[in-house]
């Protein structure tokens, strides 16, 4: 115990948090935003943070900014490419080399993300002796990438509400009824996949209480399959979801 608490007080931290990653991982798996003191208070059990900036495009996000700013962590603009790709893993690798290089006595990254994208940026840290921990919704983090990491974090609510699939009741059914006729109007409209999380952000803007888990689900991936007129698609590390029609 006297060794994890030295070891504790001497690490210096720098986090970095692709916002976007674990935005959509908490809402698909948890059906909520992330709590962004949770994350601050994980990370300070692994010692004093020196830097903590979570990078997004925060003109999509533009109402997460209170919340960053009350949690102490900084927002770090990064815009979408011409495809609305976000930009966010080319800005975090640019800002960590550099923070790490100027800074000797930061010893110790934490990356919320679960994009193997960030592969080198491990690699690289890792062959200068920093520590390296990766923090993220459980199931929900590229497995090259956790290989490469020093260790996980893992983030969780709170409060996760575990219930068994069960019949739905009068209210359920009328609430399922109208989420599957949004949803396919949705897709209707788009004419191509949609991620799943975006989904979610629309059926919590048009319902703020629903919670897949109520109704059964452990993810609203799950919990949309459950449509006939609906089928996933999952990108190859099977983390990121998609929802079309059935033709």
């Amino acid at each position: 115990m006297k060794n994890s608490i030295e070891s504790r007080s001497q690490n210096t931290i720098a986090v970095f948090i692709d916002f976007e990653n674990i935005y959509y991982s908490s809402l698909n798996n948890y059906g909520e935003e992330p709590d962004l003191m949770i994350i601050r208070n994980l990370c300070e059990k692994k010692g004093g943070i020196a830097s903590i900036q979570a990078f997004g495009d925060w003109v999509r996000f533009n109402d997460q900014i209170g919340s960053l700013q009350t949690s102490g962590i900084q927002p770090v603009f990064t815009p979408l490419s011409r495809s609305e790709k976000s930009s966010a893993d080319t800005y975090i690798c640019v800002y960590a080399m550099k923070l790490f290089m100027q800074n000797e006595n930061i010893n110790t990254l934490i990356l919320v993300t679960g994009d193997r994208d960030f592969i080198p940026l491990l690699n690289e840290l890792r062959s200068l002796g920093k520590n390296t921990y990766l923090m993220g919704v459980p199931g929900s983090i590229a497995r090259d990438l956790v290989n490469v990491a020093d260790g996980i974090i893992e983030y969780k609510p709170e409060k996760i509400k575990h219930q068994e699939s069960k019949s739905l009741q009068t209210p359920q059914k009328k609430l399922n009824e109208q989420i599957r006729d949004s949803v396919i109007a949705l897709l209707k409209k788009e004419k191509r996949k949609v991620n799943v999380a975006t989904i979610g952000i629309m059926i919590k803007r048009e319902n703020p209480t629903f919670n897949h888990k109520e109704f059964g689900y452990e993810k609203l991936s799950h919990f949309l399959d459950g449509f006939p007129e609906i089928k996933i698609e999952y990108d190859e590390d099977k983390l990121v979801a998609y929802a079309n029609l059935i033709k």
